[in-house]
């Protein structure tokens, strides 16, 4: 955990770090929509092309594990500024890459090097009391989702006007802005803890040994999360495959219909702070639950993506917010590693995802993705009616 020198009820420096982690964010899901495009442009098999999300977001979940735990050893804004300059870099390398092969390296180190956001949420968290942690959080969380969902429709509206290689461009130079807002608006810190990079990252394991509704919260999220990516990563292939023939404009487009889920993120934090993150989990599991059942009828008729669509991001940045709310209390001087674990779970749920339904939208079509959603969803309300 990082402690800000500032004011801590400061709450210009809460909306800095949304803007930040939604500016970083952006960087993973930019390639969702224009994977047709980049399946063309490099003759990837269809059966593949589930491996760019997969690799981007096993980036993300690596840099997690690897690189979240740090912010409680040092300054995290000196963290998070170098890690948001070495994402410029792979961001220029995707770019540039002539193969799968490269693509998928550069996508995985693109992915790692934007865990920003998830450094910047326990920071958050620090940086409030007790009865104002959900707010706090709610508000980063909502800045990435919204950078999450910008982030496909500024991928799918420029790769329509300029195919897919400068969009990756744009991420590169707009990691720069990234930069000069953190370097002149967030806080430096001090580490609550002088243990060694080795010591840090097997005090893990202990943590997880000793908080059952740190492990609950890790189970839920994933399974969670596996749902959330399996649509996002294929909407571009059903809505080209649908009656109306849309392009990847209309697949990024989707981000905008998304935002609407993404702003649950805020009001989700309020309310687990009113009402309990226990009982906001429950509705936030049925509602994507639902959003699958819903989204069967997605390929005959737009109208059932787009309902569905916002009952999933509803669903999953409430539930996303409420877990984090709850876990964030369990160990005031170890919330950067409790966040770590928390997320690393996430999105490895996340990655598997994305590959598991790629490989089902190529062999049963959308119906084998939105069965993957719905078991998804409902092993998510077993876990969870389990309870700790």
């Amino acid at each position: 955990m990082t402690i800000a020198t500032a004011p801590p009820h400061h709450r210009g420096k809460i909306l800095a770090m949304a803007f930040v982690a939604g500016s970083v964010v952006a960087n993973i899901y930019f390639g969702q929509p224009m994977l047709p495009l980049i399946a063309a442009d490099l003759h990837i098999p269809a059966g593949s092309i589930g491996l760019i999300p997969g690799f981007t977001l096993a980036g993300f979940a690596l840099g997690i594990a690897l690189l979240v735990p740090l912010g409680d050893r040092f300054d995290r804004k000196e963290l998070v500024l170098i890690q948001i300059g070495l994402a410029g870099v792979f961001a220029a390398l995707t770019a540039l890459a002539p193969n799968l092969p490269v693509l998928l390296a550069a996508s995985l180190g693109l992915g790692m090097m934007s865990c920003v956001p998830q450094q910047l949420v326990p920071f958050a968290a620090a940086m409030s009391p007790p009865a104002e942690r959900g707010r706090s959080v709610g508000t980063v969380v909502s800045g990435i989702m919204i950078g999450l969902l910008l982030g496909r429709t500024v991928g799918g509206a420029l790769s329509a006007l300029a195919s897919w290689r400068p969009v990756f461009a744009f991420a590169a130079v707009f990691m720069a802005l990234a930069g000069a807002m953190t370097a002149y608006v967030l806080p430096n810190g001090r580490p609550t803890t002088d243990l060694t990079y080795g010591r840090l990252l097997a005090s893990l394991g202990p943590l997880l040994r000793d908080h059952a509704p740190l492990r609950r919260a890790m189970a839920t999220q994933a399974l969670l999360w596996v749902a959330f990516n399996a649509f996002w990563a294929n909407l571009a292939t059903l809505l080209i495959q649908s009656p109306l023939h849309l392009g990847p404009f209309w697949a990024g487009a989707f981000g905008l219909v998304g935002m609407i889920g993404a702003l649950a993120a805020t009001l989700g934090g309020r309310a687990a702070d009113r009402v309990g993150p226990l009982r906001v989990l429950s509705f936030s599991i049925a509602l994507v639950t639902l959003s699958y059942v819903v989204m069967f009828a997605a390929p005959t008729t737009i109208w059932a993506a787009i309902f569905g669509v916002i009952l999933l991001d509803l669903g999953c940045q409430s539930a996303l917010v409420a877990n984090q709310t709850r876990i964030f209390g369990l160990d005031l001087k170890a919330q950067g590693r409790i966040n770590t674990l928390y997320m690393t779970a996430t999105f490895l749920g996340g990655a598997a995802g994305a590959a598991l339904s790629g490989w089902l939208m190529a062999r049963y079509g959308w119906a084998g993705v939105a069965s993957l959603g719905c078991a998804a969803g409902l092993a998510a309300g077993a876990v969870h009616a389990r309870g700790d």
